[in-house]
């Protein structure tokens, strides 16, 4: 399977390792982009972005530590562009 390297990507939105039909994530500012390498750089590559509720904390996205079906990570929370009712959640685990 090839992955695209998201220190190079110049779209929008998160590439993920298993991509969902439902929900993209998108990248609002330096500073999420930032985290998203930064959480690469730590192992944790994005997993799968699925629809859900949650509060983001820091305008348009947040980061938050999770524990699941994958196993541990972290959970980016953005709001969907689509809907004010659901967030896009995007699933950062250890490869």
């Amino acid at each position: 399977m090839e992955t695209k390297n998201i220190n190079n990507q110049g779209g929008a939105t998160i590439v993920t390792l298993h991509p969902s039909k439902t929900a993209q994530a998108i990248i609002y500012s330096n500073e999420q982009r930032a985290k998203v390498v930064q959480l690469i750089r730590h192992g944790f590559l994005p997993h799968h972005t699925s629809v859900g509720t949650g509060e983001t904390k820091e305008g348009f996205w947040g980061v938050e530590k999770c524990r699941g079906r994958f196993g541990k990570g972290f959970k980016m929370i953005t709001k969907s562009p689509y809907s004010t009712n659901f967030n896009h959640l995007t699933y950062f685990t250890i490869a």
